[in-house]
């Protein structure tokens, strides 16, 4: 086992899975997502959040940035809007306007004109010290509108901007919804719709973690290990049944609802005809692992019952899956390359 991987297993589990719901200790908390800062998920974890009494600040893409992985624009300025972002349009903010900015109708929500990482950089290094004077005590990217399981982590924005916070040496999480509907905010939001339930399954993971008591044994604990951080997916459910969710140790694995694969015509491509794109022309759409493509190369499958797609399939629990900040080999593998062709002259 790798040594995150115990280091889960041994000291973070337990918080996990053995300790009841009650109230913990008051966090400041960073939000960010890649849905946008108007989307009802995002939003309404902010609210149960702050309901539990945490400090919550929002940092995230005026735009809908779904998929965009950890993309980064270097040494460019910032651009102003133009008017038809998502939450340009959702805040009435007309094209011209500033391309860094704050929601006019919460002071604790801030936007930027880009990726989701670049969203969660500006949170993490420029309003949590002038908020709190400090770094977060933890990062929580989405929820997402749908899950992100397997090797489609890679392109997602909601996974690496959790990533990009785990290698500030922050804990993180991400998390998403099985949902993948864009629902936008609005204060008049039933307490009872399906964000508000994803969000009071975040908000239990997080007083579970926060009341380890290993933790606050000792001052200044944190809420999990440097370099550890965790991929949260939450499965279909019927309405009014979130909180009865258990939550599950997985792993990341290859299983994924869809994968990404290049197709010469997408017309080839039975989801993007389904999606209304019936086109003879190139482009990447999404298959599914075991099947082959038109040139006859199979996508892989992974059909471990551990993998997190798998057990989100499978239904009836909420997984939890460790994950480092760098893509580092496990022990096991780097045993098996020291005794292979490495070994030597």
């Amino acid at each position: 086992m790798s040594t995150v991987r115990h280091c889960l297993a041994t000291r973070v589990l337990p918080a996990l899975l053995a300790l009841p719901a009650g109230s913990a200790f008051a966090l400041n908390i960073l939000l960010c997502n890649d849905d946008g800062i108007t989307a009802a998920n995002v939003r309404a974890l902010k609210t149960q959040l702050a309901a539990a009494g945490h400090r919550v600040l929002l940092s995230g893409p005026i735009a809908n940035q779904s998929g965009t992985g950890g993309s980064v624009s270097f040494l460019r300025p910032i651009p102003a809007l133009n008017g038809s972002e998502r939450g340009a349009v959702a805040l009435g903010l007309p094209a011209g306007t500033a391309g860094v900015g704050s929601d006019p109708g919460d002071p604790d929500v801030f936007y930027v004109n880009g990726t989701p990482v670049m969203a969660c950089l500006y949170g993490i290094d420029v309003q949590a010290p002038k908020v709190w004077g400090q770094a977060p005590d933890l990062v929580i990217s989405g929820p997402n509108e749908g899950n992100n399981t397997g090797h489609i982590n890679n392109s997602s924005g909601t996974f690496n901007a959790m990533l990009y916070a785990v290698n500030r040496q922050l804990p993180a999480i991400a998390v998403s919804d099985n949902v993948t509907a864009q629902l936008t905010w609005s204060t008049a939001l039933p307490p009872t719709s399906r964000p508000f339930e994803v969000a009071d399954i975040v908000v239990r993971l997080v007083d579970r973690l926060e009341r380890d008591e290993d933790k606050h044994s000792n001052a200044g604990r944190r809420l999990l290990p440097e370099g550890l951080g965790l991929n949260v997916n939450v499965p279909a459910f019927t309405a009014g049944t979130g909180a009865a969710l258990p939550l599950r140790f997985t792993r990341i694995g290859q299983a994924t609802a869809f994968a990404p694969a290049f197709y010469e015509r997408l017309s080839d491509s039975p989801l993007a005809v389904a999606s209304g794109v019936n086109l003879p022309l190139p482009g990447i759409s999404l298959g599914v692992g075991g099947t082959a493509l038109p040139s006859g190369v199979m996508l892989p499958l992974d059909a471990s019952s551990s993998s997190e797609a798998n057990a989100i399939a499978a239904g009836g629990a909420v997984t939890v899956s460790p994950v480092q900040g760098v893509p580092e080999a496990s022990e096991r593998l780097l045993e098996r390359l020291r005794r292979g062709s490495l070994q030597g002259r």
